[in-house]
Order: C-alpha cells, then structure tokens, then sequence
C-alpha cells in the first residue's frame, strides 16, 4: 500500500499497519473477484514477470502466480508488515521459488529498480499518492517493452441489504457512504481521483503518457444466503463504520446503524437472512504511450 503520510488535520498520521487484520479479511473476501480480473489478464498472453505494487499482505499477488504458473511475481508494498505477512503466505503456498515480497515505495525513484515487467498490477493504491499522474508514470516506466499496467481503480460500493436496509429513512445508505467517503478524505488525504474527481482513470493515465488499452468491471457476488465467514466480515466491516462515522450522522441514521449491530434486533447484520455482498471493481488496462 501507499506509504504513511501527514493527516490533513496536522493530527497523528494513520499507519497502514494498523489495517493489516482489516485488509487480510477483505483480501480473502476479495480472491473471486481478483482470480476473475486475472483470469482475464492471463488470457491476453504470457507474462514472465509480474509486479504487485502496493501489494498489502499478498493476496491478489497469490492469485496471481495461481493465473501465471510460469511467471515469476514480485509483491512490494511501503509496510514491513504487510512485506513479511505476504512472504509468509507464498512459502505456505509453496510459492517461495517463484514469488518473493520486497519493501518498496511507490513514490520512490527506487522502485525503478524493479523493473522490467511484462504485468504490472497496482490495486487501490495510486488513489492515495498526493500526484497521483506522477504514481501513473512511474508504474509505466517499469513495463517491459509490450508490456500492461493493470490498475484497479474505482468501482461501486458494496451493497450488503435489500433497498434501504429496512432500518432508516429513505436515503440512509447514500448518507452513510457520503459520511465514510468523507472520513476517508480526511483521514488519508486523499487526492479529487479518489473521489470522483473531474478527470476519469483513462484520462489520468493519457495525462500519464500512457495508451489506455481496456476497462473491465468484475463482480464481486455473494448471494444469501452468505456464510458465517463473509457474514462476520460484514459484520467488522459495519463496525468499523460506527467506530469512524458514527457520530457524523444524525441521530435517526446513527440509531439505524446501530439496530444493524444489535444481535437483539431482528433487522441486525447477525440475524438478516437477506443478508448478501455485492460490489464492483474496475480494472483499467494502459501500456507505454507512443515513441
């Protein structure tokens, strides 16, 4: 992931590894998706060697080698603790041979020491930089002649429940994503592309100087009934928003977020036989703009 930065506030700067147990849950919750964004790499030819940057603990890297059993994968990420979980989950896939997991920033002119590489995959991670054009062309410059920059960018949000989520007023789930997005801004500092910024990824990879190949959207679907695994994951991933956002809502919408947490309630997550995960993420496809 991006390194730690300064807050916006001049408060404490966040710590990406804080969010390890976080993102090892969504990274599990995440391999359909990414082995469908993969799959689709993979069947546009052969890749000898393959770049994670931004890589977390290793997820999407595993799946991955999984789609390219003759390439060799590379994962980086800024964290020491994401570096060392992702080297762990290749030697327990018994992929140390080919796949490895190396400390790197990416807005560091020493990331260049990586390259070349046939595919280069960087996932929710540019968003994050303060020149996120400049992240792009720094991505480009470690593609080997011929070679795909895959970005996962953008997307929708996740849906969990039917309509309004039958506990608040109409609208209660735009408000609550309108409160977290603005957490997030805040909290991270993000940059105006993390957030629907006026320029779309394809023209940020243009302003980049790279040639924008394809964009596909891949379905993450977990029908309900879900599992006990994904449904305990909803379940964080809600009390993580009552944590962060909780006293940003009003009262009726704050006393609706916390029906869903109630295991009393019939309407909580615990109890919803409806109780389902959907949400789309976009990969978008550049390779080395013209000579």
């Amino acid at each position: 992931m991006a390194g730690d930065s300064a807050g916006a506030t001049g408060t404490s700067a966040p710590k990406w590894s804080d969010e390890l147990s976080e993102l090892e849950r969504a990274g599990e919750i995440s391999v359909p998706w990414v082995r469908q964004a993969a799959e689709w790499l993979a069947g546009r030819g052969r890749a000898a060697r393959i770049l994670d940057v931004g890589s977390g603990p290793g997820w999407a890297a595993s799946v991955l080698a999984a789609s390219f059993p003759a390439g060799e994968v590379v994962a980086v990420d800024a964290t020491p603790e994401f570096v060392a979980r992702a080297a762990e989950r290749f030697a327990g896939l018994g992929l140390g041979g080919r796949a490895r997991a190396e400390r790197g920033e990416l807005d560091s002119a020493a990331l260049d020491r990586l390259g070349p590489a046939d595919l280069v995959w960087s996932s929710h991670v540019v968003h994050h930089l303060p020149d996120p054009v400049d992240g792009l062309r720094r991505l480009g410059r470690l593609l080997a002649p011929g070679g795909v920059l895959a970005l996962a960018e953008g997307g929708l949000p996740a849906r969990y429940l039917p309509g309004g989520y039958g506990v608040a007023a109409p609208g209660f789930v735009s408000r609550l994503e309108a409160a977290l997005s603005d957490y997030f801004v805040h909290h991270w500092s993000l940059t105006a592309p993390a957030v629907g910024g006026g320029r779309d990824w394809p023209l940020l990879l243009a302003d980049a100087g790279l040639h924008h190949l394809d964009s596909r959207t891949f379905l993450l679907d977990v029908p309900a009934p879900v599992d006990d695994q994904v449904r305990a994951y909803v379940v964080d991933r809600f009390t993580q928003i009552a944590d962060r956002v909780g006293d940003r809502l009003d009262a009726q919408d704050a006393a609706a977020l916390g029906r869903l947490l109630d295991p009393d309630d019939e309407a909580a997550l615990v109890n919803r036989p409806d109780l389902f995960l959907l949400s789309a993420f976009t990969v978008h496809l550049a390779g080395p703009g013209a000579a």
